[in-house]
């Protein structure tokens, strides 16, 4: 499966309810600054390492941390914010496990050092670094933080003032939302998640193959094409169809049996000179337009449809008819208005997929209400009623029930005019054929990653669904 990612406080409630059963709190301690020492060892095995206690559990674990790495021969220079007589429960204990030298946070500043182990407050800091702290933060160098960067807040996933900046960052049990969310994650590094006997229950988890590869859909033996699934994708006007080509060909290519672009009449000419597997329909109305999704199990709606009444008539025959629907770009803002009318329509199995403007123009303020960018997109499939996938460089896909997924297998290369409309298509195509809703929109913007990962700078929308075949072939385990 997938990593799975604990808010600070669901950590911190993980622990708990070990120690309740039992465990002791300083033995949790002592795995976590053996698994920090024996983490920094391995990735940085040579170097003067220069660690930076706090006064809490990130301080402790760095106390254990520096008496391993002694162990280990490492040259350590300990230092605290506090005096080490002012050090209470664990981290005093931790503490008297160090029998080296501890100097105050101060001398840090000018001592000598190659790297740098941040173990001052981690993810449950809730106000800005101050003084010496914030002048280490700024100071650079290179950085291993425990937990997450002191300096950032791990719930929200963004800087609370100056924070360090991680060439790695090591953590325990679970990812945090800092770890996957933006600005936050830019400041982690990689991030290593330590085994240390703390179990884990979350509906919040890293995108990856190892959640939904086994569901991945492929044809049998005796398949023909229309048993794996017709896929409709409305066109805009003739001077913007390319976008709804873009979509139906990566649904083709996601594995829909069929595919059919529906086109306005004036724009019939322009698409029927750039299609051949993709089928044609002339649609003039949005009773036309339902009429036409009979034979459809899923719709893609949106891209260049145009923010007018016409794409807003098609939208509501679409979520009247049976096909589920992919709503996408205009299909969505032609709603900013009144917003409620669309979440009433809207059913289980339908899937949106707004970038940062649409789900504000859809969902107001829920972004700067929300603790974070997953606690937003679950928020709004909660109010709209259907899954949800807001798009990103921290793609968020969240279904009704609060059941979440990050992804951030991506490269800033997609970042080009008509990506998002791949997204889509390879969506709607996953759809087709039978996948159901939540776990097509993580399978999607999975691959969608992928093919820009493979094809890098330079990166334009239709190079995207080429590299399909290549990917999907690899997750069935064939060879081409």
């Amino acid at each position: 499966m997938g990593r799975p990612i604990l808010t600070p406080q669901e950590m911190r409630a993980a622990e708990d309810a070990l120690f309740k059963g039992g465990i002791d709190s300083f033995e949790l301690m002592q795995r976590a600054g053996n698994a920090v020492a024996e983490f920094v060892h391995a990735k940085w095995p040579e170097g003067r390492i220069q660690i930076l206690c706090g006064p809490g559990g990130n301080g402790g674990d760095g106390f254990i941390a520096a008496a391993k790495l002694a162990e280990l021969w490492r040259k350590v220079d300990v230092f605290c914010l506090i005096d080490r007589a002012e050090l209470t429960g664990d981290a005093a204990r931790a503490a008297a496990a160090w029998n080296g030298d501890v100097r105050p946070l101060q001398e840090a500043l000018e001592a000598p050092h190659d790297i740098v182990l941040d173990a001052l407050f981690g993810g449950g800091l809730s106000r800005p670094l101050e003084g010496v702290c914030a002048q280490l933060a700024e100071r650079g160098g290179r950085v291993v933080s425990i937990d997450v960067p002191s300096g950032i807040d791990g719930l929200t996933a963004r800087p609370i003032g100056p924070c360090f900046r991680a060439e790695g960052t090591i953590t325990f049990a679970a990812l945090r939302p800092a770890h996957m969310l933006m600005p936050a994650a830019a400041y982690c590094g990689g991030v290593f998640v330590a085994d240390i006997g703390v179990p884990v229950h979350t509906q919040l988890l890293e995108n990856s193959p190892l959640l939904w590869g086994r569901g991945l859909p492929q044809p049998g033996q005796g398949t023909h094409k229309h048993a794996r699934g017709h896929l409709a994708v409305m066109s805009g006007g003739v001077s913007t169809t390319g976008a709804a080509r873009l979509a139906a060909r990566a649904g083709l290519r996601a594995g829909a049996g069929l595919v059919t672009l529906l086109s306005p009449p004036d724009a019939i000419a322009v698409n029927a000179s750039h299609l051949t597997a993709i089928m044609l329909k002339q649609v003039s109305s949005a009773e036309e337009f339902r009429s036409a999704l009979e034979t459809a199990s899923v719709s893609i709606l949106g891209p260049a449809a145009g923010v007018n009444e016409a794409t807003r008539l098609h939208v509501e025959a679409l979520l009247a008819s049976p096909a589920k629907a992919v709503l996408d770009a205009d299909a969505l803002t032609v709603f900013a208005q009144d917003p409620e009318s669309l979440y009433r329509q809207l059913r289980p199995g339908d899937l949106i997929t707004p970038h940062i403007g649409e789900f504000k123009r859809l969902f107001g303020d829920l972004l700067e209400t929300e603790a974070n960018k997953v606690e937003a997109a679950r928020a709004a499939a909660k109010l709209a009623g259907c899954v949800v996938l807001l798009k990103g460089p921290d793609t968020v896909i969240a279904s009704p029930d609060g059941t979440a997924i990050v992804n951030t297998h991506a490269t800033r290369w997609l970042a080009t005019a008509g990506s998002g409309d791949v997204l889509a298509g390879i969506a709607g195509g996953l759809m087709a054929q039978g996948v159901e809703t939540f776990a097509a929109a993580s399978m999607a913007a999975w691959l969608h990653g992928e093919a820009g990962r493979r094809i890098g700078a330079g990166l334009i929308a239709e190079d995207l669904e080429a590299e399909l075949p290549d990917i999907l072939s690899a997750l069935h385990g064939e060879h081409r």
